[in-house]
C-alpha cells in the first residue's frame, strides 16, 4: 500500500473516530440532562405526593373534628355541668322522681352510659315531691351523683 492511501485510511480512521466521540458526548449529554430532569420531575412529584397526603390527613382530621363536636353538640343536654360533684350549679334539667326532686349533676366520672343526676335538698335531706315544678334546677345534692 502506498503512503498517499495510508494515510487516507489513517484519516477516515480518525473522522470516524471523532465523530464517534462527538456522538458518544453527545449521548452522554442528552442522557444526563434527561436524568436530571427526571430526578426533577420525580422530586416534585414527590412533594406533590406529600402535600396531598397531608392535605388529606389534614381534611380528615378537621371533619373527624366537626363530627365529634358536632354530636357532643346535639348531645349536651345530657353532659353533665361543669360544676363538680353537685354544687350549687344551677340546671335546665331537674324533675320529681319517685317522690323526691332531683337534679343533673357532675360526679366524679363523667358519665359514659348517660347523664348523672342525684337527689337534691335545700339544707338536709331529700325533698319530697308530687310534680317535676315541685322541684328546682338550683338546688344542692342531697346525695352522690348516680348514672
Amino acid at each position: 500500500m502506498s503512503l498517499r492511501t495510508e494515510t487516507k485510511t489513517r484519516m477516515k480512521i480518525i473522522r470516524t473516530s471523532s465523530w464517534i466521540v462527538i456522538l458518544s458526548v453527545f449521548s452522554y449529554l442528552l442522557i444526563e440532562h434527561i436524568n436530571n430532569r427526571m430526578y426533577k420531575l420525580l422530586d416534585e412529584t414527590e412533594k406533590r405526593i406529600r402535600q396531598l397526603v397531608n392535605d388529606t390527613i389534614s381534611l380528615l382530621n378537621n371533619q373527624t373534628t366537626e363530627q365529634i363536636d358536632s354530636i357532643i353538640d346535639r348531645n349536651r343536654q345530657h353532659l353533665p355541668l361543669k360544676n363538680p360533684y353537685g354544687a350549687t350549679t344551677c340546671t335546665d334539667w331537674f324533675g320529681c322522681y319517685r317522690g323526691h326532686c332531683w337534679s343533673g349533676c357532675a360526679g366524679a366520672f363523667p358519665s359514659i352510659t348517660g347523664p348523672e343526676w342525684c337527689y337534691t335538698t335545700k339544707s338536709q335531706g331529700k325533698i319530697s315531691c308530687s310534680n317535676d315544678s315541685d322541684c328546682n334546677g338550683c338546688w344542692r345534692c342531697a346525695s352522690s351523683c348516680t348514672i
